[in-house]
């Protein structure tokens, strides 16, 4: 049995989309790919507040369906500079994971669908 899941600060979005913020599938919690925009709905111009609140989302999300980064087995993260982001992208990952870490897949692209977002992460946890 499918079940969506809608941690506060996806409220909005999926009351215009429908979206959920994460679908939990049995044992799988499979996360709709968060991007880092401030309380305000608004992008910070620097990439690393952005992804450092990318990935807190994600972990509200991850809370919401009963799990947490622990529990990612895989990850996927999207970026508009990648190369630029790497080190950083890295060195915040590690605030939030521990060894080992999931797969994970970074894709450089040229946009994203939030006007101003350069990060966007999905991932996929065992609970």
């Amino acid at each position: 049995m499918r079940n969506g899941v809608v941690p506060e600060h996806w409220t909005a979005f999926y009351e215009s989309t429908h979206i959920p913020a994460a679908v939990r599938d049995g044992d799988r919690l499979y996360v709709t790919g968060h991007t880092g925009e401030n309380p305000d709905g608004k992008f910070s111009a620097d990439p690393e507040t952005q992804i450092r609140q990318t990935f807190r989302y994600v972990s509200a999300t991850l809370a919401k369906g009963g799990a947490s980064w622990a529990d990612v087995v895989e990850l996927n993260s999207y970026h508009v500079g990648l190369q630029a982001q790497a080190e950083v992208l890295i060195a915040i990952a590690g605030e939030f994971l521990d060894d080992p870490y999931p797969a994970w897949t970074a894709v450089g692209v040229t946009e994203l669908f939030d006007e101003g977002a350069v990060v966007e992460i999905s991932c996929v946890a065992a609970v």
